[in-house]
């Protein structure tokens, strides 16, 4: 027997354990689970350079259609949205990857809103946390966000593809692509969880976007827009998918710092 698959649910940490399988039947195995924050890997495990390799593309959207994350070597920002997964590329570019593909890190869901705010203003990042902080029902429960509607301005990054020896992502985001843009429509979104995750996920808030017509889009680092709408849909569980590489095996969790997620996700930069 052997642990691939921690759960946490209502507080209880369940660790789910199935026998060896091959190739085949690991492929096709899923759990299915409504309400349920499903993330590959750790942020701490990709925070320390854990990109290569990972979860196949067509296995994520097995279990959601709803999500955010990277792709094999940090090639770019995942968006995953409404069931089809895009890349946005560190030369502003946007395409659909093959799903053969891997992801060393991502978090996903199945999106059936539970509640919405209807014309919603956010003047900055930090506004629109501060104010979903106020309004979401409870505080220490997971959720996935979606805010659709015209973003007056928005600041996105992504990040170009990595090469062995892989550098700790704290440093790699020193060289991240910037893009500024004004009176865009699309969609952000993304996940809040609470603090408790620690370094197992990001704590907070973690946002991507992409336009309406699928040209623009990245991992948000500000924003401005009024009279949208938001809607979430609390997770009441928290599946964590364990990776099996050679790096995540000689991982030391005590490596990364919360204040290193921190820099990586939440960076300051000019207002667009």
């Amino acid at each position: 027997m052997r642990c691939r698959d921690v759960l946490l649910a209502c507080g209880v940490i369940v660790i789910c354990c199935s026998p060896v399988l091959n190739a085949q039947e690991t492929a096709s195995r899923t759990i299915s689970l409504n309400e349920t924050l499903i993330q590959y890997s750790l942020i701490a495990s990709l925070a320390a350079g854990d990109y290569g390799g990972g979860t196949q593309l067509s296995q994520v959207l097995k279990e959601g259609d709803f999500g955010v994350g990277t792709f094999d070597h940090l090639e770019g920002e995942m968006i995953l949205l409404d069931g089809t997964i895009y890349q946005a590329l560190a030369d502003g570019t946007i395409h659909k990857p093959e799903l053969t593909r891997s992801t060393p890190f991502a978090v996903t869901t199945t999106f059936d809103a539970d509640g919405q705010f209807e014309d919603f203003n956010a003047l900055s990042l930090e506004d629109l946390d501060d104010r979903l902080n106020k309004q979401l029902p409870r505080g220490n429960s997971a959720y996935a966000i979606r805010i659709d509607g015209e973003f007056a301005a928005l600041s996105l990054r992504s990040v170009k593809a990595q090469t062995p020896p892989y550098r700790p992502l704290v440093d790699v985001v020193k060289d991240q692509s910037v893009f500024h843009h004004k009176m865009v429509k699309g969609t952000m979104f993304g996940f809040r969880c609470p603090q408790w995750v620690g370094t197992l996920n990001v704590p907070g808030y973690h946002w991507h976007f992409i336009s309406d017509d699928r040209t623009i889009g990245g991992h948000v680092i500000s924003c401005v827009f009024q009279g949208t709408k938001v809607e979430y849909d609390q997770c009441t569980s928290l599946l964590i998918r364990i990776p099996e590489s050679e790096m995540f095996d000689d991982f030391d969790i005590n490596s990364v710092k919360p204040k290193d997620i921190d820099v990586i996700e939440r960076q300051s930069h000019p207002k667009p």
